[in-house]
């Protein structure tokens, strides 16, 4: 099918649709027909949708999937560029893309969208138009027929198609900018360390495409690559025409700084080295400021997944009826885990980044599984819903802590030892061995720990059999994230050649500071993850307390001293319901609380949801008061 007759027929179905919008407008402004007024506007609706379902299945037919030989454009990218070329020339929409164009025609270089700016803009303002078409005529009219305020909303929400391209360019070039932001000090070390052997920084960004240590920097590399293959004609261009578009101002000074003294014949050594240190002592300031805030965050958790809960049970309890069973509920299932996800989703985005190689998916299968088992096996063996879930969510956590925990310790033990071997490498290279010599000698030599030494043995049987060094450490299998980094550093710097006892002396304070910081940081959250276990408890101490001051006994009391004793009324059949659903409602929240605890006390002690000790932790106390209570 054509693009001409296509693009007509969607034009003369949204005039249609508009058409009928305004003639039910007239028939409910001056004629009591208001049920056809309201079928004229469905039908607007309608035949605006079959417009867009006929678009969607001319596209699908005319652009079949490319062969094998012929590499695919994205998907978005080709619906983008056909809609934005079936509407050239349309004046509503060619108004509306100007519009929209101006605000955007800077911003998409620096969000890395690769689409131009009028047919990125054109195809958003076509899409505003037709969700205006089909959405407008039943808004009024429900509007004028139901009376009610709410509609306004759902008038004005085509609005969202103008905003989303605004909205998406703006949180692309800022997740850019933190990306980096993130990387930037360890690339510069190693820019820094290829400097030294006279490489320059634009093939430092050359060879880091060989390594996926990086991969934000790796993106930005690619970047540097593109503009130097096919828009500039030397390294410098191509490193200030990236830089020019760039959110992120440090990296965009370090580049531009970088081309300037390399032209005016300066010291770009020391130039690299100096920014090294400063962007060392930035990090340094970002890990503080991570262990500052992430102690507000563990005040905020435990607040809010203390007090709030245990209010709302204590409320519930107190005024015992339906509505107190429907905002339990709620909280169930809507708000914990709802905060639950926002509190995480804040931790991720500003933490730190380490990309540590974690293999817990493969226990967590098998955890799924023994925890489906368990529950089937023993529903009616546990007549208690609570304890037969806390049972079956340990059998489940368990499983996946252990691994978690035996993975977390190589890393660790081989972090802890990274500093040393650094240093023993240094000081091997200043009385006259390079750094295979020393990587060959340093097993018989010095013992670090078993983690290491097993690894350190690998290494220098592969460089004994003549391995090449960088093969070697790109096959390196080890689940430190910096290891991975400090090899592929040592491995570039055997490559050119320029290893030096002070480019070592670099790479070690640098390596040392970050050791320091992440241990320091895990040290500070220590004392929120002890709060967080003890949390439970007391919020089952808060529901018992409230149910034995609130529930009337079938004791008698005594209200004086000497007085005689006085029998409590007996609970009515509806009371005793509603006590006994929110008994059981009050410990499913204690048990989705704990879990939940666990999981954030993971995430900010341990930068990864899958350290389900913490839960493990929090679940048994939870079992235990359980146990104690009943």
């Amino acid at each position: 099918m054509p693009e001409k007759p296509v693009r007509e027929l969607s034009l003369v179905l949204a005039t249609v649709a508009c058409t009928t919008g305004l003639l039910a407008l007239l028939l409910i402004a001056f004629t009591p027909f208001s049920k056809i007024a309201l079928l004229l506007a469905l039908l607007g609706n309608f035949l605006a949708i079959a417009a867009a379902v006929a678009l969607i299945i001319w596209y699908l037919k005319a652009f079949p999937s490319p062969s094998k030989h012929k590499k695919a454009k994205p998907l978005f990218e080709r619906l983008v560029y056909e809609v934005s070329k079936m509407f050239r020339g349309y004046h509503p929409a060619e108004k509306l893309t100007k519009l929209i164009e101006r605000e955007l025609e800077d911003g998409l270089p620096r969000a890395l969208i690769f689409l131009h700016p009028t047919a990125y803009s054109r195809f958003y303002a076509v899409l505003f138009l037709v969700s205006l078409a089909a959405l407008m005529p039943a808004g009024v009219i429900l509007l004028i027929l139901l009376r009610n305020p709410l509609f306004i909303a759902f008038l004005l929400s085509p609005l969202i198609m103008v905003v989303i391209p605004l909205v998406e360019v703006q949180i692309r070039a800022s997740s850019r900018r933190s990306d980096v932001e993130e990387e930037l000090p360890f690339f510069l070390v190693l820019a820094a360390s290829l400097q030294a052997a006279g490489l320059s920084l634009y093939t430092s960004f050359e060879r880091l495409l060989l390594w996926r240590i990086l991969p934000r920097m790796r993106r930005e590399a690619l970047m540097v690559k593109r503009d130097f293959d096919l828009f500039s004609h030397d390294p410098l261009s191509a490193l200030e025409n990236v830089a020019n578009v760039h959110p992120n101002e440090n990296f965009k000074g370090i580049l531009l700084g970088y081309t300037s003294v390399l032209r005016s014949g300066g010291d770009v050594l020391l130039y690299l080295n100096s920014k090294v240190s400063e962007l060392l002592k930035a990090l340094s300031e970002r890990w503080r400021r991570y262990a500052e805030s992430a102690s507000t965050l563990g005040e905020v958790t435990i607040a809010l997944f203390l007090m709030f809960p245990s209010l709302l049970v204590a409320m519930a309890i107190a005024f015992a009826s339906s509505l107190s069973l429907l905002l339990l509920k709620i909280y169930l299932a809507a708000i914990l885990p709802l905060l639950t996800l926002l509190i995480a989703g804040f931790i991720h985005a500003y933490q730190p980044k380490f990309y540590d190689s974690y293999d817990v998916q493969r226990v967590a299968l098998y955890a799924v599984f023994a925890a489906v088992i368990f529950a089937l096996a023993s529903r009616y063996i546990i007549p208690q819903i609570h304890l037969w879930l806390t049972l079956t969510l340990l059998i489940l956590t368990i499983p996946i802590a252990t691994e978690y925990l035996r993975e977390r310790f190589e890393i660790t033990k081989t972090e802890k030892a990274l500093p040393y071997f650094l240093r023993d490498i240094t000081e091997m290279m200043k009385i006259g061995y390079d750094i295979v010599q020393a990587l060959i000698l340093l097993p018989e030599r010095r013992s670090y720990n078993k983690v290491f030494d097993r690894l350190l043995m690998h290494v220098s049987q592969q460089l004994e059999l003549h391995t090449p060094f960088s093969t070697m450490a790109k096959l390196l299998r080890v689940r430190s994230w910096l290891c991975r980094y400090v090899f592929a550093v040592l491995s570039e710097i055997v490559d050119s050649g320029g290893g030096t006892p002070q480019t070592l002396e670099s790479l070690t304070d640098f390596v040392t500071a970050v050791c320091q910081e992440k241990a320091r940081v895990k040290s500070t959250t220590r004392v929120y993850a002890i709060l967080g276990y003890i949390a439970p408890a007391f919020l089952v101490g808060v529901m018992v307390f409230m149910f034995s001051i609130l529930t009337p006994s079938m004791a008698a009391i005594t209200a004086l001293p000497g007085a005689a004793p006085v029998a409590m009324p007996q609970l009515l059949p509806f009371e005793q319901a509603v006590l006994q659903q929110l008994s059981f409602l009050g410990q499913l929240v204690v048990l989705a609380t704990a879990l939940a605890i666990g999981v954030l006390i993971a995430k900010i002690t341990d930068f990864s949801v899958f350290a389900l000790h913490h839960a493990v932790i929090t679940l048994t106390v939870v079992l235990v008061v359980f146990l104690v209570v009943s």
